[in-house]
């Protein structure tokens, strides 16, 4: 696994932690009986959306391109 590839991995663990905690942050919160702030919603809506992208690019059709690419690289370098 080349640099980009861990950069991509890196990046995404991060949106999911992240996302997973506010996550947490907000249901405590809200089963404590107090109210999330704005600035917790806010961060959940922005990680919410981060989350999806994580999602559509391992699992939608960039995971296929970056097959299709590795792929093609294999075969360029065993000519």
């Amino acid at each position: 696994m080349g640099i980009n590839e861990w950069g991509r991995v890196l990046v995404s663990i991060i949106v999911v932690v992240g996302f997973l905690s506010i996550l947490v942050l907000v249901i405590t919160t809200k089963v404590q009986g107090n109210s999330p702030s704005e600035v917790q919603l806010v961060m959940l809506g922005a990680l919410a959306t981060s989350f999806g992208q994580v999602i559509s690019y391992w699992v939608g059709s960039s995971a296929s391109s970056s097959a299709k690419d590795a792929t093609i690289s294999t075969m360029v370098n065993k000519s």
